[in-house]
Parts: structure tokens; sequence; C-alpha cells
């Protein structure tokens, strides 16, 4: 080997190493490329010869090694039309500017027509301005197109998928599911909800169908369908009702009750002829455990005055007070006389008297000035106290006269203090002498001077003040309360709850009540609380109603007796006959005069004249020279009349027509072991004039469908109901509980669709959203292999073209024949590892370094050959 060969095989190694060097930094520059596969370097040798005795160098080659078949990792993005390739094969992809041309792509399966013959690894896809499914490099991608009338998959073409379904076209509901469970023991009383669904006509209109429940037996349901708008009706008329009756059950008499009365005593001393009504009293009845109080003030006080004023203003309070008070309160004199509004309803009353502060007046004399030559005699009074009562009287004797005043109640409110009264003396002074002396006032000091010089004046002063004992109330029940009873009678109503214009009709006095049923009341109690509500809402009627179960109860509205004839009989003797006394009878006494006595029996009086005997009693206490004994009255002459108080019991009388049973599907639930809660029968022989069709198969397992038209002006459009299969859980049932579950409730109609977005589903689909909620597919993606993928050719943009050493593409559906499998919202990485990249660049550096070095050793030695010549 020569000086000159060793530096060729050098220059070899180093062109060598800068082709490697290339590959690396083309791999790290596309290390965030999307798609990207990596080339590594594969080093040829060069022999020229070489043999046992003798080797020539001939240098070496880097040849570029694809690796196009190694999976990069796979990252995870927002954008719904970004998608990668989790293992082999690449997407068909056409150049945008290409896309109007067509060529036939020999695969290893036949021709495909295709509009160009690109392959790519890049899923970075985009909806551009003409909707083609763009990635980052200019490439849409290319599928099989789904035919827009057929829905056919086309497979014998790919095609650039362009999203240009924008419009999705309504579709018809022809289908309703519907499971759920309907309680065996519903609320009593409460009607158990209905259920509705939104479904779409021919034209993508929303309309709506009701399900309306009611249960009739253990195990037996009517179902109602309504279709508003619809010109057909699922569910329509009537048949005969059921029987209905009314029946009376016990009467119960009234009793009057009787109101209790308490009396209210308010005592006290008087003083100097007032009233001791102190400033700061508080006079308080309790009713109840209400309490009702008035306070004396200096502003009321001139308007109570005395003790009687003081009961009246009590019982105005207690008759002005909201709420409104139990009770009501008339005054006399002194006392209050308290009556329950409701008789027999008792109280409790107590009483309380809380006492203000007492001040005890005096008059302390001052020095006085003696008469000069130029002035009188003065005297001079101070009145130490500042505060005054009612009933307090003050006098100062000047000059042998009296002059008093007194504190009352009508006056208090002006002069309520010391220094008022020290001025009304001095006024009373001036008024009485006031030639002799003139009397002043300033504050609490009274001052009195001769008129004439020299002149004295002879005066004292004395004080009566009003009594310092406190006050009192008292309180005496003097009428018991009388608990009374009123008349009441039971009626029974008997139907069937669900029918239409059944007619309950109760006549109280003579005045009918109808309640006609609507058909939406659940049960009895609903019926006749109905006609309950309708007897209380005539306020004009005597009577109230309350309902339970299947009975009403009326009950008069007041506590009275049934009426009794009373009779007087007799001239001179007279006999009050019964033993009964009613409220509303008036009793009437003539004696032989004409004098006619009356006694009116009032729900106050009644328990003081609630017998006969009690009755002459009075009279004898009234009628002059009467007696009493018993019932009977004994006066000369006198003759007695009764008028009886009206009835006060109320009649009824009754009637009842039967209405109509409503059209309705019916429903049965199985009873036994094998059937319980399953639905066993559906039955459509009730519908009337709708359209409803039950399925004549209502074997074990067959399903429980009901058939129905409906018509919304854009012809018949027949809907299938389906409940689930016959005797089997899963749609319609009855099992335990109180209230509907409905677990589902769908149909297959929608309106008219908007685009909404495109995303990729399984298997590679391209599905593009409504928003009606539909979703359609417009094409596939298939995936592309080759037996030599790392022989492709590549081209900028990330993609690759067919080459002889590749061989031919096979389009395959995703994870079929070894295809990967179409992974959304993915992208795949570089498969480049920066690490790896790094190292193989420092050993291509240390080789290119060591081929130079061999040059430079060449050179050396060719400068020693050259150097032999010297």
């Amino acid at each position: 080997m020569s000086i000159f060969g060793s530096m060729t095989t050098a220059v070899l190694g180093l062109n060598a190493q800068s082709k490697a060097l290339g590959h690396i930094s083309d791999n790290i520059a596309n290390s965030s490329t999307i798609g990207y596969k990596r080339v590594d370097s594969a080093f040829e040798t060069m022999v020229l010869q070489s043999s046992q005795r003798l080797h020539e160098p001939g240098g070496v080659t880097a040849q570029p090694v694809f690796m196009n078949n190694i999976q990069g990792s796979l990252t995870q993005v927002q954008s719904p039309t970004n998608i990668a390739i989790q293992g082999q094969g690449f997407f068909s992809v056409t150049k945008v500017a290409t896309q109007g041309s067509s060529t036939l792509v020999q695969t290893q399966t036949g021709t495909v027509n295709s509009s160009a013959a690109f392959y790519t690894r890049a899923g970075d896809f985009e909806l551009d301005k003409s909707r083609y499914l763009v990635n980052s490099a200019g490439y849409a991608l290319n599928g099989w197109l789904v035919d827009p009338v057929t829905g056919v998959l086309h497979k014998d073409q790919v095609a650039p998928i362009q999203v240009n379904s924008l419009i999705d076209k309504p579709v018809a509901t022809n289908t309703i599911d519907l499971a759920a469970n309907l309680p065996a023991t519903p609320k009593e009383g409460e009607k158990v909800p209905d259920s509705s669904i939104q479904i779409f006509d021919s034209q993508g209109n929303p309309r709506t169908v009701n399900f309306k429940w009611r249960q009739q037996a253990d195990s037996s349901w009517r179902m109602v369908l309504d279709a508003p708008g619809s010109n057909t009706k699922p569910v329509d008329g009537t048949f005969t009702g059921n029987p209905a009756t009314v029946t009376f059950g016990q009467n119960i008499a009234g009793q009057t009750a009787v109101a209790q009365v308490n009396v209210i005593t308010i005592a006290g001393n008087n003083t100097n002829g007032q009233d001791n009504l102190r400033i700061g009293d508080t006079y308080s009845v309790k009713v109840d455990g209400t309490n009702y109080s008035l306070k004396v003030t200096a502003d009321n006080i001139g308007s109570i005055r005395t003790y009687s004023g003081l009961a009246g203003a009590l019982a105005n309070q207690i008759n002005s007070a909201s709420p409104a008070a139990s009770v009501l309160a008339t005054s006399s004199g002194q006392t209050i006389r308290v009556t329950a509004r409701n008789p027999g309803t008792p109280f409790k009353l107590n009483t309380d008297v809380v006492s203000g502060t007492n001040t005890t007046n005096t008059i302390v004399n001052q020095t006085s000035t003696a008469a000069t030559a130029s002035s009188g005699e003065i005297d001079k009074f101070q009145f130490p106290q500042t505060q005054v009562e009612v009933g307090d009287s003050f006098t100062i004797n000047v000059n042998g006269t009296a002059i008093s005043y007194t504190v009352t109640a009508a006056t208090y409110q002006s002069y309520s203090s010391v220094s008022d009264v020290v001025s009304q003396l001095a006024g009373k002074i001036n008024q009485a002498l006031g030639s002799s002396v003139t009397a002043s006032s300033a504050g609490n000091i009274l001052s009195i001077q001769a008129n004439a010089v020299n002149t004295n004046v002879t005066s004292s002063a004395t004080v009566t003040n009003s009594s310092t004992a406190v006050n009192t109330m008292s309180s005496l029940p003097s009428v018991s309360s009388v608990a009374g009873v009123r008349q009441s009678r039971t009626v029974t109503l008997t139907g069937t709850p669900g029918d239409i214009g059944t007619q309950y009709t109760l006549s109280i006095n003579g005045t009918a009540v109808t309640y006609s049923t609507t058909g939406e009341e659940m049960t009895m109690e609903d019926i006749t609380a109905a006609l309950a509500n309708k007897i209380n809402s005539n306020t004009s009627l005597p009577v109230t109603a309350t309902a339970q179960g299947g009975v009403i109860t009326v009950t008069s509205k007041t506590a009275a007796s049934p009426t009794n004839t009373n009779t007087m009989t007799g001239t001179g003797t007279v006999t009050l006959s019964g033993s009964t006394i009613d409220i509303g009878d008036t009793y009437n006494i003539t004696d032989s005069g004409g004098t006619t006595y009356p006694l009116t029996i009032t729900n106050a009086n009644y328990g003081l004249y609630d017998t006969p005997a009690k009755v002459m009693q009075y009279f004898a206490s009234v009628v002059p020279g009467a007696t009493a004994s018993g019932n009977t009255l004994t006066a000369a002459g006198a003759s007695g009349t009764v008028v009886d108080a009206p009835a006060a019991q109320f009649t009824l009388d009754q009637s009842a027509v039967a209405g109509q049973t409503p059209a309705h599907i019916g429903l049965t639930f199985g009873k036994t072991p094998e059937t319980v809660g399953t639905l066993t029968n559906i039955s459509t022989a009730l519908v009337g004039t709708g359209s409803a069709v039950s399925a004549a198969n209502q074997s074990a397992g067959s399903d429980a469908n009901v058939t129905f038209t409906v018509d919304y002006g854009f012809g018949p459009q027949q809907i299938t109901l389906n409940l689930g299969k016959y005797q089997k859980p899963g749609g319609l049932t009855q099992y335990a509980g109180e209230e509907i579950n409905v677990t589902q409730l769908v149909q297959n109609g929608a309106p008219r669709g908007q685009f909404k977005d495109v995303v990729f589903g399984d298997n590679g689909t391209v599905m593009v959203n409504y928003d009606n909620g539909r979703s359609k597919m417009v094409a596939k993606v298939p995936i592309i292999t080759f037996n030599n993928p790392n022989a492709l050719q590549r081209e900028s943009g990330g993609v690759f073209i067919e080459s002889e050493e590749a061989g031919k593409p096979n389009f395959n559906d995703p994870e079929t024949n070894g295809a990967g499998a179409v992974v959304a919202n993915s992208v795949e990485s570089s498969n480049v590892d920066i690490a790896d990249e790094f190292t193989k660049m420092i050993v291509t550096q240390r080789s290119y370094s060591a081929n130079a070095k061999i040059v430079t050793t060449s050179d050396e030695m060719l400068q020693e050959v050259l150097g032999l010549k010297r």
C-alpha cells in the first residue's frame, strides 16, 4: 500500500463521516416534526484487493438507513381532527394544489383510483377554507367516501375528504322506547305524574306525546296516550260509566254551647272627690296567656279620670287588640264583663296591678319680710316636692280666707307639677283677694304681699294628700263555659275514580250542591274532598264539610240543641212545661195590670236560665207579688206566653248520576311467582276511536308493542311504542314503590340539524356532528401498508412516495392485515431520540478527527520522502 493510498482511504473516511453527520443533523433538526422518521447511517467497506499475503484498503462509504417502520410516541391533543396511527402503515394524502388530477394506483390487491399517491404519518389535520382535512404540510387527507344518497362506503377509490354535509335532514319519529316501573302502592290520594316525550314530525317540528297513568286495581293500570296537535288521536272517546251512590250514616244531634263570662272589678280610694289614679299605675288583664294592659300616664289620665273610665279603657284595649282577643269586653261602672267570643270555648283570666310611685307633698313656711313704710309684709311658702298626685289638695289661708287647689285627673295633663300648682294657687289668691294682697309664683315658691304699706299679712298652708293605698283588680267567673256539640251526619259516596261526569249531589236545607267528576281524581277521597270543598265554598249554608276516605262528615256551623216546644199554661198560677230551655227562646209574663216582663235566652245568660225552674225564679224576682216553686209561678191575674227559637238542625237529601269512562289502554301485570311485576297483557279494546293497536302475539318473550298513528298535517305517521317484552323484566314493570321511576324514554326522530363539528370515530370513521344531536359518517380513513416501508422515497413535507424497493401499497381497514389503529385526538411525534443522536454525533466527530489525522500523518511521511533527495 502506498502513502497516497492511505491518504485516499482517509479522504473517503472523511467523506463518509460527513454524510453520517448530515444524517444526524437532519434528525436533530426534525426532532419536533410530527410524523418524521429518522435516518440512520450504514457504513460499507470498499476493498480493492485483499488476500492472505496482500491487503489493499479501498476505504469506506456511508449509506442512509431509513427508520420508517419505527413508531414514534403518541401525544394526546385537544383537536378532534388530529389523528395518529398506532402500529404500522401510513395515511394517504394529496397535495392541495393537485386535487383535480386523478390516477390509478396499483395496490397489492388491485387498483384504486386516487387523486395522488403520497403517504404520511403526520396526522395534524384541520379543516381548511374549502372544508378539506389538511395537515400542517398542506396535504389533504384521502379516504373512502360515503355516498350521500345511498350511504354506501365506496372502497374502489380514495379521494380527499371534504366535509360538505352541513345540513342534516329531519327524521320523523317512528319508535319510542319506554322502560319504567309503575309503583305497586302509589301514594294514596296523589296522582301518578304524567310522562312525556318530545317527538318529531316529517318536517322536523317538535311534537309531544304524553303518557297518563292510573292504577285501577292491584295489578291493573290505565294508560292514556295523548298527542296534542295531531288530527288523529291514539286514544279518544268515552264509554258508559260505572254505578255511583250516595248513602247517609248516623245523624248526631247538636247541643247549644254556653259562653264563659268573667267579671272584673276595679277598686280603690277616693280623695277630695277624685278616684286615686296614680301616674305609673299599670292595670293588666291576661287572657289565655295574652296580656292586655293599660298604663296611666300624664297624657291619658285626662281621658280616663275615674275607675269607671279605667274600666272602659281596658275594655277597649281588649276589644281593639290585633290579632283579635278570644273574648269580648264590656264595662259598667267599675266592672268589666269579659265574655268568650266562641261559646263553649273556655278561657283563663288573670288580673294584675302594678302601682306607680306615690309622692307625699308638704308646704314649708319661709322667712317673712316685715312691712315697711314703702311696702307691705311679704310671706313666702316653699313646695319642696316636684310631683303631685290626683286627689292632692293644697290650701293657703290668707287673712282668714282659705284658698284651695285640688289636683284632678281632668286637669293633670295641663298642671302636672308642683310649680303648676303654685301658679294656680297664686292665680286663685289674686282672683279672690286681689284688692288686699298680691300673690306671685317663682318655680316652687309662692309669695303673698300686702298691697298697702305698713300692712301685715296673716297666712298659713296645709296639704291633704291622696290615699297611698294600692288600687286593686279582682276577677270572678259569673257564667261557666259549656262545650257545645254541633249536629253532624256522615255521607258515604261510592263509584269509580277516573270516570268523567259522575254527579254527586247533596241538598242542605233544600239547597243543592253538586260535584261532577273530571276523571283526574285518583281515589274516592279526592271526590269526597272536592264535594266537601264545594259545600264549604257556599258560605250561606249553615254547615261545614270534611272528607276522609269515601266519607263526608257534614257538621253544623253552630253548636245548637234541637229546639223543643215550650208552653206556659194557666192564669194566676202559670206552669212552664218541658225540661229544656233553648237559646233564642223568649218567655213573657203579663201581670194583672197588663205589664209584660220578657226574658230572652242568649249565649250570655243561658247558664243562668238553662232550666224551666230557673226561668220561673227570674220572673218571681221581677214580677211584683210573684212567687215560684219549681216550674210554677204564682201571681194574681198573671199569664204567660212562649216564643220558641227557630229550628237549629239541618236536613240532607242526596242523589247520584253515573258518568262516562274515558278511553284508555289497559295494562295488566303478573301475580304468579314466575310473572310477578312483569307485563302480561296489553288491551286496546277501550281506545275508542283512537288509532292505538296492541300486538296480537302476547306470549312470553314477544315484544310488548303498541302501534299508533298521528297526523300533524303532513300525512299519517306511524309510531311503535316499545314497552319491553311480555313476562320479562326490563321494560314496563310494576314492582314495590310509591312513585313512578322512568329509566328510559327515548325516540329515534330528530329535527333539522346544522353542522357542529367533525371528529374521528372508531376504526378511522370520519363523523360529522350536528346540533340536533345526530352524527353521520362521511368517510373512512384507510391505512396503507408496504412490504418494505423503509424503502419509500422521501419528499418534502414529511410525505413518502412509492418506490420499486418498497413494493406496492395495500389499502386496509384500520387494525386489519397488520395495519395499525387510528387514534383520535392524538399526533405521532418524531421517532428521533435526541440523546442517541448526540451520542452518535460524538462518535462521528471522533471518527472524522481520526481520518483527518491520517491525512496529516501521510503528508508528513511524504515530506520525509521528498527530503531523501537532499
